[in-house]
């Protein structure tokens, strides 16, 4: 797979880290049985629940600042995301019924459709995905009228509001009702401000400076969420997650954006030639192109082979917890690359 000069190969980079990070996420889950593993997830739980914030600011990266024919727009969008959805949540359905032997009512569909249902909890993505999607050809063009004063606007209250969220303000009841509408709005549209702005944005310092930055607000961004995730977990050894919205997720995310998009193998040598140069950069950019059909693949996969396939003990040493991480994302990266060249199956790949 040849790279073109025009592609935005950080960006591949981040949406191959996010979809890891989101596999990594779900099944550490199933190794958390007693104080120590419960403790060591919860810190690499810190990390992985920003992979889902990652794709966001990806997304807003690459559509924030175009111009957009709202059809033409929307068309698109349908292709690349609602075609696959409706794809798996078919075989969602059928695998629910065949090996779950869930009852095929109307509520089971229903709850399946919407992500209510425990075997396509995921699918609350897809429905913040296609909720945004729909924004965006107004949020643009607010953005593109009125430029660095709009991003500033925007991120002014992403960071209020996020700030709020942490500190426990949307638990309020009355605060619920009354301040519920903007901040789920910016919850998610947070991210795909923060991401455009970071991507288009150019710091003042050298590159070495504007990567420790970025390392810097995500290490103050890991560790405070980790903090955050021991006190909330503490007299269990079931995970707690901390909400994406936090203001340490915040700054995790935006940390880790700014440390790739700064990033140069030339910071370790100058002897070696940029990753877009190397096949490394055709692997991530491979990679990258089926995430999406990772995403959809992975849970069903994860869920079926600790209940019912060959990993239902490993959960017994936390020391098979990097073989299994390697097994399903190469599994399903397979699958998902097998899929992309069936025309049939093509559309559940989500390759383009």
């Amino acid at each position: 797979m040849k790279i073109s000069p025009k592609r935005i190969l950080y960006l591949d980079e981040i949406r191959s880290l996010a979809i890891i990070l989101v596999v990594l996420g779900h099944i550490i889950r199933m190794y958390s049985k007693d104080f120590t593993t419960w403790l060591i997830g919860s810190g690499i739980f810190s990390l992985t629940r920003i992979g889902v914030p990652l794709f966001f600011t990806v997304s807003g990266a690459l559509l924030l600042t175009r111009k957009h024919d709202i059809m033409q727009f929307l068309e698109k969008r349908f292709k690349r995301v609602v075609l696959p959805f409706a794809f798996w949540i078919f075989v969602y359905m059928l695998l629910g019924v065949l090996i779950w032997n869930c009852t095929f009512t109307g509520e089971y569909c229903l709850g399946i459709i919407l992500g209510s249902h425990g075997l396509a909890s995921p699918f609350w993505f897809i429905w913040s995905l296609i909720g945004i999607y729909l924004l965006i050809p107004m949020l643009s063009s607010f953005i593109r009228e009125y430029g660095d004063f709009a991003f500033k606007y925007l991120i002014v209250i992403t960071i209020v509001l996020s700030l709020f969220s942490t500190v426990g303000f949307f638990k309020i009841e009355q605060a619920k009702y009354e301040f519920r509408v903007i901040y789920n709005f910016f919850s998610v549209m947070g991210y795909f401000i923060l991401g455009s702005y970071v991507h288009n944005y150019e710091f003042r310092w050298s590159k070495v400076k504007s990567f420790l930055f970025g390392v810097a607000l995500f290490a103050i961004g890991i560790t405070g969420h980790f903090i955050q995730i021991y006190y909330l977990g503490l007299g269990g050894t079931t995970l707690a997650p901390v909400d994406f919205f936090n203001i340490f997720v915040l700054a995790e995310t935006v940390g880790l954006f700014i440390a790739f998009k700064y990033a140069n193998v030339n910071m370790i040598s100058s002897k070696i030639k940029p990753i877009k140069e190397q096949k490394l950069g055709e692997l991530v950019l491979l990679f990258s192109s089926c995430s999406f059909g990772i995403y959809f693949s992975h849970y069903i996969l994860t869920l079926y082979l600790f209940k019912f396939g060959f990993m239902h003990s490993w959960t017994r040493n936390f020391y098979n917890f990097p073989l299994s991480c390697v097994i399903i994302i190469g599994f399903c990266w397979a699958l998902i690359l097998a899929m992309s060249k069936i025309p049939i199956l093509k559309v559940g790949s989500g390759v383009k």
